[in-house]
């Protein structure tokens, strides 16, 4: 791809800046469409592996419309302001979509009594089987958002029939973890996000869990490495890391696509170069992490990028 396709409008070019817009002021400035669409939204209950997950299913008009999948980053949800907005263009171009929701997340923590760990990735295999056979298809699309782009890739090498898009996906979690931790305003956030996390699966189920002394834990390297000690069957944190670390030869043959910023505050471009040539590397010079905001009413790049991507491979 050009590197020059995305140019934010004039003061929308800082990463920082991209990466909290997208976040934050998205969940402020809500778009019109936004409360019809989610109105419209059916919730689905998956459950698959003794595991209850849930999904949003946006149906287009069309009952044999082709169907994208979405998966969101850590610690979202099919609510996120990103996942809605890629929806809401896919859904209007006359796709089905199916935003999945991962375990303990979006507010699902009293739905399993086991935690969500990032490595879970036969259960994710299995929810995605699960919407192909409810939407009786035998290919689909799946876009995932960072971390939600691991998984898309790892779903990709399970499931070639996939065609995959990974926005700024996380290729070294270990590098990742560290990368949020040398932030204070990414590390905060995350952090509030993951002890809110903990606190309602406690309540949920107070025979089970006390989290009382992973919150007096300040780093995000910390609390990952005690939480993967004391909740994980993972014997060290570097094993827990090597379960979906994507370097090396884990993707070799895999067929799918990334999408990714040079100025990705988060994910260094470096870790795409040494992808597989299977995988299909687009960087742009500009982003942040999974932002792409183009202009001051917040909207995104991403579902353009989507909307083109998807009809290309899956309209006949």
């Amino acid at each position: 791809m050009d590197q020059r396709s995305f140019q934010p409008a004039l003061g929308l070019s800082n990463p920082n800046l991209q990466t909290i817009v997208s976040s934050v002021g998205r969940k402020i400035i809500k778009p019109a469409w936004l409360q019809d669409f989610t109105r419209r939204s059916q919730r689905r209950d998956i459950r698959v592996q003794g595991q209850h997950l849930t999904a949003q299913y946006d149906y287009a008009h069309n009952d044999d419309a082709a169907l994208v999948m979405i998966i969101h980053g850590w610690l979202g949800s099919a609510d996120s302001s990103y996942v809605l907005s890629t929806a809401h263009t896919l859904q209007t171009a006359g796709f089905h979509v199916a935003r999945l929701t991962l375990r303990d997340h979006g507010g699902t923590a009293d739905l399993n009594e086991g935690l969500f760990h990032s490595a879970m990735t036969e259960e994710v295999v299995a929810a995605a089987e699960f919407i192909m056979n409810d939407f009786d298809c035998n290919t689909a699309g799946l876009v995932g958002f960072s971390m939600g782009g691991n998984f898309a890739l790892r779903l990709a090498a399970q499931l070639p029939q996939l065609h995959a898009l990974a926005i700024c996906p996380a290729i070294s979690p270990q590098h990742t973890v560290e990368q949020i931790g040398s932030s204070i305003i990414y590390e905060r956030y995350f952090l509030g996000k993951w002890r809110g996390l903990w606190q309602q699966k406690q309540a949920a189920f107070p025979h089970l869990y006390d989290f009382s002394s992973m919150n007096r834990l300040g780093s995000i390297q910390t609390l990952t490495e005690f939480f993967i000690k004391e909740h994980t069957d993972f014997e060290n944190l570097q094993a827990y890391y090597a379960a979906y670390d994507l370097r090396g030869d884990t993707l070799q043959g895999v067929n799918a696509t990334v999408l990714a910023a040079f100025d990705d505050p988060i994910i260094p471009a470096e870790h795409y170069r040494s992808l597989p040539t299977s995988i299909d590397v687009n960087l742009t010079q500009r982003g942040g992490h999974t932002a792409y905001i183009k202009n001051w009413r917040l909207e995104s790049w991403v579902d353009d990028y989507c909307r083109a991507f998807f009809s290309e491979r899956l309209k006949s």
